[in-house]
């Protein structure tokens, strides 16, 4: 009997326009990569012939009528699909990238409930868009439960000044998180502030699990306590706790934190909690001029090395802050040599020996700014998803497209008080922010007359809105990414090089 193939139960596939997006589910089960992909109508053709189990013959006939091929020719078309490697095909002038074991055999599959028969029609125009980065729906959204912290650190970036008269309720955000499900959001992430200081943030936890939905992580610097261990056992809290711990000298701790004397010594119970219960969790460190010390960094791993459930400590260097001033940031950053010491230090000492991983994201320091020639597909460093795939949700249920651009008027596109999230996404007040004209942009900036601009501002749309606005001022929003090579200087030299 011949073998029956399936779609790996961990992909989904849902509609985009004229094309699809092909993306991993939040909680995988199969041996499968973390995925997300345009691919074109013909390819989410081909998958559906597995969505419900084809085997080989069945399925390259189909193949064979759609495309006038013959039987072996269509075969050969479905040879890579068969593999387990990951591979890429390409269409025009686009890449289309498809994840590894996307076909799987039948006894591979662990629950025949898990499989879904979709049927997609035939389409073999070429003419189909797979290189503008901007979705139909969201792909991530992120609620900020909260704007209050347990903190006030002295390189936070956090708009925690905003007062919130009127939080978004939590029967609105269940209704909410139900929409994203309906409508085949990727996932949901929670941040604050302090999601802890959130009455109910075990019911919101619990609702996305329930959902589908679930973070990665969770960033608190709230001294754990026993409410919040039995809160995440009880919500099935599937991520990873994400302990800020700059230092353990109260100190330091008084003086970059502006904590009471108590503070460390909660912390330190906090994390006998978690070690108590089993929960895994990582440790962050954030570094300045009073936290970048061979003592600072000896006495946290000290701390640390005993630990049985601690995945990583990640060590990094702290950010230009928009809620701060530039005189700020250069009081409090540590110099590049001694940041490079101190991370030769930990490789040289400290990562070897550990029991956990040790990274040093280098994020800040190696920003290559005033360096692109060819748009911003060419920004080195991680992707801007604003206004792209990911909806940031503010506390009173205002909508923004970048957790650091907070409440401010220009980037606001909707409410979800009483909206929905299509809705929202698909607003004036998005579209205009997609559609901006080039004779509109502000004269000053280069960005006015440079013939890259529908590349920065309609297909690919990688400027980072936050460091445009650090580096030049709200009022110069529409300044070019300082990776720019025709960036203007930076009114605020958010580098952590001299210019």
């Amino acid at each position: 009997m011949e073998t029956k193939y399936y779609l790996n139960p961990d992909y989904i596939i849902r509609k985009d326009g004229n094309r699809y997006l092909l993306h991993s589910r939040f909680m995988k089960k199969y041996d499968s990569d973390t995925a997300k992909s345009l691919i074109h109508p013909y390819h989410a053709r081909l998958l559906s012939l597995f969505s419900a189990g084809s085997s080989v013959e069945q399925a390259a006939n189909v193949i064979a009528s759609d495309m006038g091929v013959t039987q072996e020719d269509a075969k050969e078309i479905l040879a890579p699909w068969l593999r387990k490697e990951k591979f890429r095909i390409k269409v025009n002038d686009s890449i289309v990238r498809i994840p590894k074991n996307i076909l799987v055999p039948s006894d591979c599959i662990l629950d025949k409930n898990e499989i879904v028969e979709f049927n997609i029609p035939k389409s073999l125009t070429r003419d189909v868009d797979l290189s503008t980065k901007r979705l139909q729906i969201p792909y991530l959204m992120t609620f900020m439960l909260t704007n209050t912290c347990v903190t006030k650190c002295c390189y936070c970036y956090a708009d925690t000044h905003t007062e919130v008269k009127n939080h978004l309720s939590t029967d609105r955000i269940f209704q909410i998180i139900r929409e994203a499900k309906r409508i085949g959001v990727y996932n949901i992430f929670l941040i604050g502030g302090e999601v802890f200081l959130h009455p109910d943030w075990e019911l919101v936890l619990s609702e996305l699990t329930d959902n589908g939905f679930g973070p990665d992580s969770i960033s608190t610097k709230v001294p754990i306590t026993p409410r919040i261990v039995k809160g995440l056992k009880e919500s099935r809290f599937k991520g990873t706790l994400q302990l800020s711990i700059d230092t353990l000298d109260p100190n330091i701790a008084s003086e970059t934190l502006h904590v009471n004397p108590c503070y460390i010594s909660k912390v330190k119970q906090g994390v006998s909690l978690l070690e108590k219960a089993g929960i895994t969790y990582r440790v962050e460190t954030v570094l300045t001029k009073a936290t970048c010390t061979e003592e600072n960094i000896d006495a946290l791993y000290d701390f640390l090395k005993d630990k049985k459930h601690v995945k990583t400590w990640e060590i990094r260097t702290a950010m230009f802050s928009n809620q701060k001033s530039m005189d700020n940031f250069n009081s409090i950053k540590a110099t590049v040599p001694l940041l490079e010491k101190l991370f030769k230090y930990v490789e040289n000492n400290i990562k070897n020996e550990a029991r956990f991983a040790i990274v040093f994201p280098r994020t800040e320091i190696d920003k290559a700014y005033y360096t692109a020639e060819g748009g911003s597909s060419t920004f080195k460093g991680s992707k801007c998803s604003a206004l792209n795939d990911h909806l940031f949700i503010l506390p009173d249920g205002k909508c923004t497209i970048c957790e650091q651009l907070y409440w401010n008027p220009n980037f606001i596109i909707g409410d979800l008080t009483n909206e929905s999230i299509s809705g929202v996404w698909n607003s004036a007040k998005a579209n205009k922010l997609l559609n901006l004209k080039q004779e509109c942009i502000n004269k000053q900036s280069p960005c006015s007359s440079c013939k890259l601009f529908d590349d920065c501002f309609r297909t690919n749309r990688n400027r980072c809105w936050t460091d445009v606005i650090k580096a030049y001022g709200a009022d110069k929003w529409d300044f070019p990414d300082p990776r720019c090579k025709f960036a203007p200087k930076m009114n605020n030299n958010i580098s952590y090089n001299a210019e």
